[in-house]
């Protein structure tokens, strides 16, 4: 594969020659006293881990930094500067903003100061000599530029009538030694950090641009050495800057001087951290690896002999991002080498090379090894006045890793060395403290606490939108390669606002298609933030199910170039999804092995691959234009006390705001009381259906306005995904309108209005995507599993053991069982492809994922603490497949309270089993139990073999509706209601309770949007 330009641009720079022959001449490291002696102590400090005393060493060497009327001169920039790197250190990132600005206003101010410098002292260097700290074979050989202590500077000017007239800071003249070259590396370093802590929006930082302007080459630097010194400090300017071609050109030039300079190691870093991020597609060939591994070991070799230390660690982090097995032991060698020699020198760099070895090694799957690595890093860790706290999350990261290779999975009991690892993980990205003050310790947290404070004046910029798109979506690959914990808070990040303030933009623009595949993203982001790293996993455990050719194009390019313990774990998932042959039926299946394959996963979820989203599945731009003719897919959204709304049919897509959503739970709730769905007192049965007919044509009103441009004419199908409260809506009792008929009667004519049930299909989807395509796979089996308990007859269990019968009379070889004997529903065997459950289960309103599929029942033949089976959280997991449909009939939403809820008890069922690989769920709103629900439920079993769900529920309510019903055996109605003995199966009370979800089955987009 042939390297992109701009990526062998960057590839040559980071060949640059580093190593030399046994002459070698040596840089003199300035001890000079601007910056005073007190910056190089701290600096001390900083390198052995206490950065306690640096911190309180760099500040008293920035309060006696020179001041003049100005402010502070650029002697002070060194310790601003490393005070940043101390609360980078720290995870404190405002205060590390607050210093890298401080120092780069110093330099701004002091515009001018490199041109007073006298180059021509760059000529008499000191003794040449080889380095005298003696670590390894490698950094003896490394050539340095010769260069001087102190830089003369020429201050002040002559006093005269004129330069009294010109006004400004009266100073004679006088010339003074300066560290110069220390200052210059600071503001390198200065200009990497800023770049490491904005990102992409290090491109609109203006302060960068006013110290590229202020730092410009002036005109004495006529030396070669000192235009070079000069641009190679500029090339970390224009890294901050985000120029990243400017500072490939800056590298291949000014890196290597003749040999290493001051500025090398971070020049190097910063195109080296360019080289990571691969070509556009973030794509790496073999050799661009490779050369990035040789050119982190260049940057340590270097480091080492200029006695910079911290890069080391930082390279090589880098490294172990980008290399491949080969390069991996490559990496963990270099590490162990710098580690172990750089104890004494360094106990940061030490300890971050050990950690470095740790990572090289758990990648390459040598996790006794790495085990080992991590030890002697935990080791140095807990010495006395080493306060490393980003270094500790970055081991206790590798520790997580090392868990699931024990077996351990991401989301295992609370106690066990993952839940451990993966809390000291979160609490430094996501809970860092500051005196109890929570401050934001990772870049990419950073960024976005920036794009969203910024929202509130550029509803509608078009540069808005561009940035807010990169910040919503999958996790950047160049993200993992630099820094693992950076990507792990950007996984852990829920993107819900930006999707949030896009969709609106939409919607301003009147812009359908956008606001349909925000609105999905949104609905999406409610079930991923409430699983393990914002469903990472969920992600890739979706990829290990799939058909390939029900992939998205990013999902077979993944699966084509696949990390071989992902195609080893598809393989083993692929294989425990094979339907068993009938003679071979196994009621549940191994709970050990999907333990195994989940703990597989987690390492994988660690690991620096990329993943794209694919479930819940993303609306692509394609699909509109693919929804079949008499087909419409109509969403809701409530955001910000607004409804957003959309109608999608017939190529294309409408979108429009209804305001005061406020006012839905009162117009939902008045339609369930007329229903009798909410009545706890007296007679549930209306006496006639005017109430609830006026309450179903108000709501129609409400959120289909005559200005949506909606009508029922021309529609077959209506795939509705509800937001809220309109979850407790039966929208098949809204009226057609559109199609009402004009009939003849004896006192003139009347207008005949159908509801939605009898003129079309309902069915509804907990997200756009799912009601356009499904994920993962599901059992090919057609066979019927029912867990029933009292539900028909609560007060008679023979009466009730018949109705359960008659329900399962039509199927063929059923599998019965009641909650108390039930297998474990999330495990249960292959050959069930359609559960139903004939009980009254209560949703956790709490924690809706923890809530259970079957009544929770500790009786005897059911293991002890079952609390752990048959919750929605453990459908999501492995083991892989399941049934195609699952019918809850005895389903008790907040819709049979006076108060209404949110919706998500609904909500978050329908996305779930969606999520793990069900095809169809069937749901009741309220539990109507009694002869009602079995009649349904008798027509569902019938039918479901031979259809869909939402075509079999749709006949079982359309026969409840043509039946008569006793009174007396129907829970679901009081005493007062058995005045009358036989009721009509036509009263919505029964029959609206049911909804179904289903999905268009489009085919994948043959490209990415």
């Amino acid at each position: 594969m042939t390297l992109p330009t701009k990526l062998a641009a960057i590839i040559c720079s980071l060949t640059i020659l580093l190593i030399g022959d046994g002459i070698v001449s040596a840089q003199i490291t300035g001890r000079g006293t601007d910056p005073m002696q007190t910056y190089y102590e701290a600096l001390r400090y900083y390198r052995d881990g206490d950065i306690e005393s640096a911190i309180r060493g760099f500040e008293i060497a920035s309060r006696s930094s020179r001041t003049d009327i100005n402010g502070k001169w650029v002697d002070a920039i060194p310790p601003r500067v490393m005070l940043a790197e101390c609360y980078w250190q720290l995870g404190h990132l405002p205060a590390c903003r607050l210093q890298l600005d401080e120092a780069a206003r110093i330099a701004v101010r002091n515009r001018g100061w490199i041109g007073q410098l006298d180059f021509s002292a760059l000529g008499n260097g000191g003794q040449i000599k080889q380095p005298t700290n003696n670590l390894w074979p490698e950094v003896a050989a490394v050539r340095l530029v010769p260069l001087p202590r102190t830089l003369p500077l020429q201050r002040g000017r002559a006093v005269t009538e004129q330069s009294l007239a010109a006004g400004g800071v009266i100073e004679s003249p006088n010339i003074q030694n300066l560290d110069a070259l220390e200052i210059m590396h600071a503001i390198a370093v200065m200009s990497h950090r800023r770049r490491v802590l904005l990102g992409p929006l290090a491109a609109d930082d203006g302060l960068i641009a006013e110290l590229l302007e202020a730092t410009k080459l002036p005109s004495n630097a006529s030396q070669p050495l000192s235009r070079g010194l000069i641009h190679a400090m500029r090339g970390c300017e224009y890294y901050a800057r985000g120029e990243d071609k400017t500072v490939i050109d800056r590298a291949a030039k000014y890196a290597s001087l003749g040999g290493v300079h001051s500025n090398t190691p971070v020049l190097m870093l910063c195109a080296m951290k360019i080289a990571s991020a691969g070509d556009d597609n973030g794509k790496l060939n073999p050799e661009a690896r490779a050369l990035i591994v040789s050119s982190a070991s260049q940057i340590t070799n270097s480091a080492a002999a200029l006695e910079q230390y911290e890069w080391i660690g930082e390279a090589l982090q880098v490294a172990v991002g980008v290399a491949d097995p080969a390069g991996l032991s490559r990496v963990e060698q270099t590490a162990v080498l710098a580690g172990r020699s750089l104890v004494r020198q360094s106990r940061l760099a030490s300890l971050h090379c050990y950690l470095v070895a740790a990572d090289a090694a758990v990648s390459a799957g040598r996790h006794a090894v790495a085990a080992e690595h991590l030890q002697a890093a935990s080791a140095l860790a807990n010495r006395r006045e080493v306060e490393l706290p980003r270094l500790e999350a970055y081991g206790a990261y590798i520790a997580a890793r090392l868990a699931a290779a024990k077996g351990i999975p991401i989301g295992a009991a609370g106690g066990s060395e993952m839940a451990s690892a993966l809390k000291s993980v979160a609490d430094f990205v996501l809970d860092r403290r500051d005196k109890r003050r929570r401050v934001i310790s990772m870049p990419f947290m950073y960024q976005a606490d920036i794009v969203l404070a910024g929202l509130g004046g550029n509803i509608g910029n078009q540069s808005a939108k561009r940035i807010l798109n990169g910040y919503a979506g999958p996790v950047g690959i160049s993200l993992w390669r630099q820094d693992p914990l950076n990507a792990l808070a950007a996984a852990y990040f829920d993107d819900t606002a930006m999707h949030s303030a896009l969709m609106k933009m939409a919607a301003m623009e009147s812009n359908g298609q956008e606001v349909l595949k925000q609105a999905d993203r949104l609905l999406a982001k409610r079930l991923t933030s409430r699983l393990p790293l914002q469903g990472r996993m969920l992600q890739l455990r979706t990829l290990a199910t799939s058909p390939a050719d029900e992939m998205w194009p990013a999902g077979r390019e993944l699966l084509a170039d696949a990390p071989p313990a992902f195609t080893r774990l598809r393989e083993r998932t692929q294989a425990s999804i094979l339907v068993p042959a009938p003679a071979e039926n196994v009621a549940e299946r191994s709970a050990k092995e999907a333990l195994a394959m989940e703990a597989s996963l987690s390492d994988l979820t660690l690991s620096r691959i990329p993943v794209p989203e694919v479930n819940p599945p993303i609306v692509a731009s394609t699909d509109v234009a693919e929804v079949p003719d008499g087909v419409a897919l109509l969403t809701f959204v409530i955001d910000a006390g607004k409804v957003y709304a959309t109608a999608t049919r017939d190529g294309n897509t409408r979108t429009w705001v209804v305001p005061a959503a406020n006012r839905l739970p009162a117009m939902v709730n008045r339609l369930l009381q007329e229903l009798g769905v909410s009545r706890s007192r007296g007679k549930r049965l209306p006496d006639s259906d005017e109430g609830w007919k006026t309450a179903a044509e108000k709501l129609r009103s409400f959120l289909l306005p005559e200005s949506s441009g909606w009508t029922e004419d021309g529609i077959e199908k209506v795939i509705v995904v509800p937001d809220g409260q309109l979850w407790y809506l039966p929208f098949e009792l809204l009226p057609a309108v559109a199609v009402a008929e004009v009939k003849e009667a004896d006192e003139g004519t009347e207008v005949s209005v159908p509801l939605w049930a009898d003129h079309l299909q309902v069915e509804y989807a907990p997200t756009p995507g799912f009601a356009l395509r499904s994920v993962g796979t599901a059992t090919t089996s057609s066979r019927i599993a029912m867990v029933a308990s009292r539900f028909f007859a609560l007060r008679d269990l023979d009466a009730n053991q018949s109705m359960i019968d008659d329900v399962v009379m039509p199927a063929q070889d059923p599998l019965l069982t009641s909650p108390a004997k039930a297998p474990p529903t999330q495990n249960i065997g292959l050959d069930i492809g359609h559960l139903m459950v004939a009980a009254a289960v209560t949703p956790n309103l709490n924690d809706p994922l923890a809530t259970h599929v079957i009544p929770v029942d500790n009786s005897a033949g059911r293991t002890a603490g079952r609390g752990d089976w048959d919750a929605l959280r453990d459908w999501i997991r492995y083991p892989a497949s399941g049934p195609q449909s699952v019918v809850i009939a005895g389903w008790k939403s907040r819709a049979i309270t006076t108060k209404l809820g949110d919706g998500s008890e609904l909500f978050y069922p329908l996305a779930a089993l969606h999520a793990s690989g069900v095809r169809e769920v069937g749901l009741s709103r309220w539990p109507t139990g009694g002869a009602s629900a079995a009649t349904v439920l008798t027509e569902v079993v019938n039918e479901i073999p031979h259809t869909s769900l939402a075509a079999a529920l749709r006949r079982g309510t359309m026969m409840l509706r043509q039946a008569e019903l006793s009174t007396s055996r129907e829970p679901l109605l009081g005493k007062p209601d058995t005045d009358i003995p036989v009721v009509s199966g036509e009263a919505p009370l029964f029959w609206s309770s049911y909804l179904s979800t289903g999905s268009l089955e489009l085919e994948p987009p043959a490209s990415e949007d």
